[in-house]
C-alpha cells in the first residue's frame, strides 16, 4: 500500500509550486526569454495656420473633399524606405490615425485661416456649389541612405470650378525635407515641415485662381 504524506512538508511543497505559478504569470513569460511588448508611438500630421497678413474681403467660399492616397500610404502605419522600390513599416511606430483623415482636418483649418475664402469646409456629403479642392497623397515615407534620412512627401492638388464644371488647377506639390536624426520621430518632426512648405506652394497657387474664379462665379450669378 502507498502511503500519501499530508504533513508540513508536503504543504511547503504545494505552496511553492502555487507561487511559481503565480509569478510566471505575471512575469509575461520572462523565465522564456520573451519581454512585454514596448507601447506603440503615435504621432499626427499638422501644420499650423499662416500668422501674415490677410487678403480683404474675400467672398470665396471653398469646399474641401475627402482625401485619398496611395494604397502604400492609406492606412495609419508609417511607412520608410531603405531599398529603391521598397517600402517597409515601422513596428512601434504609427500616425494617429490615416494620413488622408488627418490631412483634411489639417487642410480644412489651414486654408479657413489663410484668408483667401470667405468660408472653408469639409464635408463628404456636402452640396458643390461653388469650388472644391480635391486632394491625393502620392508619397508619403522616411527616406534612409547610409548616414542620413530625409522625408518624400508628395501631394496632388485639384482645384475644381464646380458651377462652371472647370477645372482651374491640377498640380502634385513635392517637397524632400532633411531629418534631423535617423529615427521615426525626426522623420515626423520633418513631415511636418514639409507639409507646411506644401501648404504654403499651395495658398500661392490658389490665390493666383481665386479671383477669376470669384469674377466668373459673378458673372454665372446664383444659380
Amino acid at each position: 500500500m502507498t502511503m500519501t504524506s499530508s504533513g508540513p512538508t508536503s504543504r511547503r511543497v504545494r505552496a511553492i509550486v502555487v507561487w511559481l505559478a503565480i509569478a510566471l504569470g505575471m512575469s509575461g513569460c520572462t523565465l522564456t526569454g520573451r519581454t512585454p511588448t514596448p507601447p506603440i508611438a503615435t504621432y499626427v500630421l499638422d501644420a499650423p495656420p499662416p500668422n501674415g497678413p490677410k487678403p480683404d474681403d474675400p467672398t470665396a467660399i471653398l469646399r474641401i473633399a475627402t482625401p485619398t492616397s496611395a494604397p502604400a500610404y492609406s492606412s495609419s502605419r508609417m511607412a520608410y524606405i531603405e531599398t529603391p522600390y521598397k517600402v517597409d513599416y515601422f513596428a512601434q511606430n504609427e500616425w494617429a490615425d490615416s494620413p488622408a483623415r488627418m490631412l483634411k482636418s489639417s487642410l480644412t483649418q489651414y486654408l479657413g485661416e489663410c484668408g483667401l475664402f470667405r468660408f472653408v469646409y469639409a464635408d463628404s456629403g456636402g452640396i458643390d456649389d461653388g469650388l472644391r479642392l480635391d486632394s491625393d497623397i502620392v508619397e508619403l515615407a522616411q527616406v534612409f541612405s547610409s548616414d542620413s534620412s530625409e522625408v518624400h512627401l508628395s501631394i496632388r492638388f485639384a482645384l475644381v470650378d464646380v458651377p462652371r464644371r472647370e477645372m482651374l488647377m491640377n498640380r502634385t506639390f513635392s517637397v524632400r525635407e532633411p531629418a534631423a536624426a535617423r529615427d521615426p520621430y525626426a522623420g515626423v518632426v520633418a513631415t511636418n515641415k514639409a507639409l507646411q512648405r506644401i501648404f504654403a506652394e499651395l495658398t500661392t497657387a490658389l490665390s493666383a485662381e481665386i479671383p477669376a474664379a470669384t469674377q466668373a462665379a459673378a458673372q454665372v450669378g446664383p444659380r
